[in-house]
This record gives C-alpha cells, structure tokens and sequence, in this order.
C-alpha cells in the first residue's frame, strides 16, 4: 500500500527584497509572488506595514503574479506570523495551527482564486483590528498556496506529496504604549583544554535573548572579552538580527580564538537598538586543567615510584645478628 507524506513548504521563506528595489517582488518562488499592490499596481512596498488604532479598519491590495507558463489556481488566506524559536527568521504557521492573532484581522474575498499564466491578480483586503487589541507589534503573511500537490515517490514506496506557499509580511502596530525590551537569559562560555599549556585558548560563546517588549525589534549584537583590569583581549563581529517579534526566543552560538592561558577571562554581551542598549557579562578561568591533572598525576606517580624503589633498598639491606649476652659473659 502507497504511503503518502504531506509536506507544506513556505517557499522564498518569506524574505522580501529590500525596498531599494522597485521591482522586486514581495516574497517570491520560481512560479509565482505575492506583494503588496495598489490600484496602479505594485509600488515597490516590501511589506504591508500599518499604523492603526484599535477598532480601525483599513483596506488595502495584495498582488499574486503567475511568472510560470500555466494556469495556477492558488488557495489564499492570511496567518498568524512568529520568529522561529532558537534560530531566528521569519516564519508563517503551519496550515494545521489555528490563528489567534493579526492573521485573524486580515480579511480576504475570495479563498481561491485562478491566475492566468505570465499574469497578475491583484485582491483587496481589509486589516480590521479588535477594538481590544493590545497596544505594540503583531505580525502575519497573506499566503497563496498552490492548490495542486506535487509528488515524488522514493524507492520504499513513501510519496512526498509537496505543497509551495508564498507569502507577503503583514506588520500591524496598533497604537498605544510601547514597551521595547530585550532579556538576556543565558550568557555561557565552554573554554577549549588543549594539552599543551603554553598554547592559546579557544572558547564557545553561547547565548539567548528574548524580546519580552510589545515592538518588534532588529537589535546588534557585540560579544567582547577582557582580562584582568579590563584588558582587551577579543571583539568578535558585531551581528544584526533582524526582526525579532515580541515573545520571540532566538539561540546564538560564536567562537573566539586566541585566548590567553592562566588569567581570569570576562565575556560580556551588549546588545544595542534604536530604543534601548542592555549587557550582561560571564567570568571563566581558560586554565589548561586536564594538562594540569596529568602533571599532578605524574608527579603522585613518581613520587609513589621513590617510595617503591626505598622500601625495596630497606627490604634488601643485610641484617647483622647480634651476639647473645651468655657469648658477652667473660
């Protein structure tokens, strides 16, 4: 019997060009894009980015162009959008979550809709936002999605039924106080132990912020490390990461090499945004503690060796009788 394994992918990954280029599409695969568009067509927009105020209502149009050489009748709906967990990115809901945030204000006409090939239909849609809706960021992607399967069989007999989506960013900020904040949870470092004592030390830097505010934030990041008295020892390359939205969790892993031996290293974490600069620091010791152990063993060795080779010396010493007191008596 013929297995079938459904995979939705989110084609483009939802990354739009910058706005710099007109011409680009919002989000887009080798068949077909979705952008923000207008009643004169698409405007260069990347995103649909909108300032709004609880139980405003605002209409506006997306684009989807067929650059294939076919028919293609595409499923259309909006979702709720999330920062990927530990990595970071962009990312829409998979088709079986539920919706509960700004992908519920994004209001469609139509949830199919066939374009010609080499064509572009543009749809309006209505943003309406709760009237309870709470103050800060929220995010969601105008998805099409193509409604015919396509699959491939492997040799056990397992059909990988693929399904593309692509989709369009949707910020909503709706209006109200903003509280930008960054947390930093884990600041670890895991220093290298090489065997050899007078060679440099490496470390692993690892650690995890959380956007715990209400504004989606594109912070940098800079990891630096001093020795004692605030001696500059490294600075790694600063990093930027893009659009963490509020309740996101992103991991980061860095490597540093060239560390000095036997000296109290400190690695502090400073993270800089338009709203807000926030840091946390970690001491660690890079001291070479198994070359260490080794000496110490081989010192407890040697040591244990003399006591050995001593107490065979007594063992083979010639013992003298003495003669008795009656041999004494003159």
């Amino acid at each position: 019997m013929k297995r079938i394994l459904t995979l939705c992918v989110v084609m483009a990954g939802l990354l739009a060009l910058p706005a710099s280029t007109p011409s680009a599409f919002g989000a887009a695969n080798d068949r077909w894009a979705v952008e923000p568009s207008g009643p004169d067509g698409p405007g260069g927009r990347p995103y649909f980015v909108y300032t709004l105020n609880p139980g405003e209502i605002f209409q506006d149009t997306v684009g989807v162009t067929n650059t294939s050489d076919r028919d293609i009748t595409f499923g259309l709906y909006a979702t709720d959008a999330y920062t990927v967990r530990g990595d970071g990115g962009f990312a829409a809901l998979r088709d079986d979550q539920e919706a509960i945030d700004a992908g519920t204000w994004v209001e469609l006409p139509v949830e199919e809709i066939t374009v010609a090939a080499g064509t572009r239909a543009d749809i309006p849609i209505q943003i309406r936002v709760p009237i309870d809706a709470e103050p800060g960021d929220h995010a969601a992607v105008i998805l099409a999605a193509d409604s015919e399967l396509e699959f491939d069989e492997d040799s056990d007999g397992l059909a990988l039924a693929v399904r593309q989506r692509v989709g369009a960013r949707v910020y909503v900020r709706v209006s109200g106080p903003l509280d930008p904040a960054i947390r930093i949870d884990e600041l670890k470092v895991e220093h290298a132990t090489p065997l050899n004592p007078l060679s440099s030390g490496s470390a692993t830097i690892t650690y995890q912020i959380s956007n715990t505010g209400n504004v989606r934030l594109s912070p940098n990041l800079q990891v630096k490390i001093t020795g004692i008295l605030g001696r500059d020892i490294a600075e790694l390359s600063p990093k930027q990461i893009e659009d963490v939205l509020p309740g996101g969790v992103i991991r980061i892993t860095e490597s540093v090499t060239g560390l000095p031996r036997f000296e109290p290293l400190s690695a502090s974490l400073e993270i800089v945004s338009p709203e807000f600069t926030t840091d946390s620091s970690t001491t660690f010791y890079p001291v070479p503690w198994i070359t260490i152990s080794l000496l110490l063993l081989a010192i407890a060795l040697f040591y244990a060796w003399i006591r050995v080779r001593r107490a065979r010396e007594i063992g083979e010493t010639e013992i003298v009788e003495l003669p008795s007191p009656k041999e004494l008596t003159v």
